[in-house]
Formats: C-alpha cells, sequence, structure tokens
C-alpha cells in the first residue's frame, strides 16, 4: 500500500508514509514508538513500556503518561482516525498496546531478513546470490541503531543489534574471500578490522586476504597483534588462518570446509635405502626365519618405539601371541604321526612368524632418513637464531620468523606446552618437531615445566 507506514530503526528513528518523512514528536515519544517497533505485532504491556523507556527513574502514573504518548502517536501514524474510533495501526489490547507493522514494514526486519536468506544460498552454495542478499542487508545500515535515544533498555539493544551487523559482515567478507576478491576486499576488510578489533573471524579472514596477495609480512603482524588482544588464546578460525600462512598454501576456503585438513603432514622427503640398507634388510629377515619366529615379536616391539607406532606395537603383540600358540602346538603334538587341524594353525603361525614378520621388518627398516640428512641436533627455542630455524625439518620457513617475533615480544619460551599454546605448534607437537626442538627455560621457571 502506497499509504503504509515504514520505519527505520538502523540510524535516527524515522517514519515514512509514501516519501513524506513523519515528525514524531519528543524524544520521549520516539522512546515510546521505539519500545513498540522492536515489539513489532505484539502487544507490550504499560508497565513495560514504561521500564523501558524510563528505566529506574520512572515517572508518577506512569500508565497515564504512556497513554498521552500513545495517543500523540495516533495522530502521527493514523491522522485520519475519527477521535473516538479504535486505533488501526496502534491498538489497545488486553495484553497491552500492539504496534501493527506490514511485512518489510521495519528496516530491521528487512535487514533479518536478508541475512537468513544469505545463510541459506551459502549452506546451497550459490555463493553469488548470498553475497548480493548480505550487500543489501548492509546497505540498510545509516548510523548507530536507535541513535539519540537513552536509557539502559537502547543501549543493551543497540550493542545487540551492533553484533547481529558485525556478524553479517563477517559472512560477507569470507564470501567475498570464498570467491577470490582478495584484492578488492583488503581497504574496506582493514577498516573493518581496526573497527572491530576483537572480532576473531574477521580478523582471520583478513589475514588470508594478506596472505593471498603476498603480504605475510603483514599478515603474521596481525595475528600477534591478534593474540595480545585475546590474552595469547586465539580462537579456532585464527588458528587455521595463521597455519594456512606458516605453510604458505592458497588453500581451499577454510571456512565450512567438510573434513578436517591436516596442517602439519609428515611429508619429509625419503630417500633410497643403500646396500648397507638392503644388508639390513636381508639380516633382519633371515633373523626372523633363523629363530623360528621367537625373535620377530621383539624385533617388531623395538621397531614399534623407534617409530612410536601404536599399530606396530599391536603387529609385535600379535606375532608373539603366534609364537607362543606355535610353540604350545607343537609341545602337545610332538609324537602325534596324523595331521589334524590344530595342526594347520601351528604352520599358519610358524608362516606367520617367519615369512610373514621377516618381510614385514624388511620393509621398515632401515628407518626412514630425510634425504639431506644431517646431525642430530637439539634446537633451543630461546636462543636458535632465526637462519637456524628456517632449517629445522618439518617447519616451515615463515614460522623462524614468527617465533622470533613472539620471543621478542612476549619473552622467552617456558616449554613446547608453552609455544604450542602461544600459536607456534599445534598441540600434541608433530613428531618431526618434537625430534629436534625443545625448550631450555629461564632460570626461574619451574621444574615441572622443563622438558
Amino acid at each position: 500500500m502506497e499509504d503504509a507506514v515504514r520505519f527505520e530503526l538502523l540510524g535516527p528513528l524515522r517514519a515514512y508514509r509514501g516519501l513524506q518523512e513523519l515528525k514524531l514528536g519528543p524524544a520521549r515519544q520516539q522512546a515510546v514508538l521505539a519500545t513498540l517497533l522492536l515489539a513489532a505485532n505484539h502487544a507490550v504491556p504499560a508497565s513495560d513500556i514504561v521500564d523501558q523507556v524510563w528505566g529506574d527513574d520512572p515517572p508518577e502514573n506512569g500508565a497515564n503518561v504512556v497513554q498521552k504518548y500513545v495517543a500523540g502517536l495516533r495522530r502521527i501514524l493514523e491522522p485520519e482516525r475519527l477521535p473516538r474510533a479504535a486505533g488501526q495501526l496502534l491498538a489497545l489490547t488486553p495484553g497491552g498496546y500492539l504496534l501493527s507493522v506490514a511485512a518489510g514494514g521495519v528496516d530491521l526486519d528487512v535487514f533479518t531478513a536478508h541475512v537468513t536468506e544469505a545463510r541459506r544460498l551459502r549452506a546451497l552454495g550459490h555463493l553469488p546470490e548470498a553475497t548480493v542478499e548480505l550487500r543489501s542487508a548492509l546497505v540498510l545500515w545509516r548510523s548507530e541503531p536507535l541513535a539519540g535515544l537513552t536509557g539502559g533498555y537502547f543501549e543493551a539493544m543497540r550493542t545487540q543489534l551492533a553484533e547481529d551487523r558485525a556478524a553479517a559482515l563477517e559472512e560477507w567478507a569470507e564470501l567475498e574471500l570464498e570467491q577470490g576478491r582478495e584484492q578488492t576486499l583488503l581497504p574496506e576488510l582493514s577498516r573493518l578490522v581496526a573497527e572491530y578489533p576483537h572480532r576473531q573471524r574477521l580478523r582471520a579472514t583478513h589475514l588470508l586476504a594478506l596472505h593471498r596477495t603476498g603480504r605475510q609480512a603483514e599478515a603474521l603482524a596481525s595475528y600477534q597483534q591478534a593474540q595480545q588482544l585475546h590474552g595469547g588464546r586465539p580462537g579456532p578460525e585464527l588458528q587455521a588462518a595463521h597455519r594456512q600462512i606458516l605453510l604458505n598454501e592458497r588453500p581451499v576456503p577454510v571456512f565450512h570446509t567438510q573434513q578436517p585438513m591436516s596442517w602439519w603432514p609428515d611429508s619429509t622427503p625419503q630417500r633410497s635405502p643403500g646396500w648397507t640398507g638392503w644388508i639390513l634388510k636381508l639380516v633382519v629377515a633371515a633373523l626372523a626365519v633363523a629363530t623360528m619366529g621367537i625373535a620377530s615379536g621383539p624385533l617388531m616391539g623395538v621397531l614399534a618405539l623407534r617409530r612410536r607406532s601404536w599399530k606396530l606395537a599391536l603387529a609385535a603383540l600379535g606375532y608373539l601371541l603366534a609364537t607362543v600358540v606355535f610353540f604350545l602346538i607343537v609341545d602337545k603334538r610332538y609324537d602325534s604321526e596324523d595331521f589334524v587341524f590344530v595342526d594347520g594353525v601351528a604352520l599358519a603361525a610358524l608362516l606367520l612368524t617367519t615369512v610373514g614378520a621377516g618381510i614385514h621388518a624388511a620393509v621398515l627398516v632401515p628407518l626412514r632418513t630425510p634425504v639431506a640428512e644431517s646431525p642430530r641436533v637439539m634446537v633451543d627455542l630461546n636462543s636458535a637464531p632465526e637462519q637456524v630455524l628456517r632449517t629445522l625439518p618439518g617447519v616451515p620457513p615463515l614460522l623462524g620468523a614468527l617465533i622470533i617475533a613472539e620471543r621478542n615480544a612476549r619473552g622467552p619460551f617456558r616449554s613446547l606446552e608453552d609455544a604450542a599454546a602461544r600459536g607456534m605448534f599445534p598441540w600434541p607437537v608433530p613428531r618431526q618437531i618434537a625430534d629436534v626442538v625443545l625448550v631450555i627455560p629461564v632460570q626461574d621457571a619451574p621444574k615441572e615445566e622443563r622438558r
């Protein structure tokens, strides 16, 4: 309807009939209208209006004061209504005063509808359409919502509405990044991070946009700032973005991924065993056969310890049990001349602990070695220079610079656990890093923190 009244809350309170802006009267009358609009199409008792508009300083005969302001609003919103006729737009019901607003008649409701539709489209994978919906929602914000209205109730509502806008901005930024628009996104994103320094999703998007435009140093500096703001405990979005930067990758978008990603793969290159390695393989295989499987379980146990593998530990236990089964059956069937089922079990156990274990062990030895194997040296995170940290196996080169920056900004690390808590490594620390990195704490550090 052309003469339907439209209301705006996402800025100073305004009302329009067609293109004409309505004059809403004194501040208290506007506050009563805002209270009714925030509960549009629901009855609000006069006592609630008094609490929300006047707070701890209610007027005497508050219900009568509210009635006076409602009458003033009716004259503005329904100027053609007869003096004693029932209000159509603003009515008194048994539950209180009810302001009837058509769908789309309040900008806040329009904002909410756009955001809801954007989330639905994003879940379906329709990213461009979702982006349009979010832009349509955000453009409705003119300035601070409910501007000019004072009191605890309106302050609380402003805080909630600001949270809703920030969440919509985060989703918009993520959508822009997911569509590869980091270059054009960065200026606005930098401004938003300054406006909302504590929003971790927004900061994570900022880090990734900087990284994808080749500004890794700025991305790491932004992460350091975020760590300080959050007491050294960044959230999962920030940690994921940080790890992508350290790995120097341009990954698929991190938001709403279907499967967990491994940020610290065991991808150290391997070399051929060489002729000494082949001799060792033959010796290990022959050992399993020569001892009739007796050495198979202990040998696999040693490999399990060296590899820190629970799967190999289970294999060692299995070979040991098979050896025990073989000798128990042989001991009981030693004098028997006929071949029965248990004899077949004994033969299978023997083949498993000799041929099977021999081949298994031969495949595993010699232990994996890197292409450019260096002497086994433990590196102290608190004293190693950047050029040393950059050469550590399993440590991305950019992490060396970050360790130095973190050490200078917040002091020495107290333990590997502390380094992980400060975002240097995931926890538990990957084996290829834990094998070469240690932390020598400062002198006054508790002994139990030393590694």
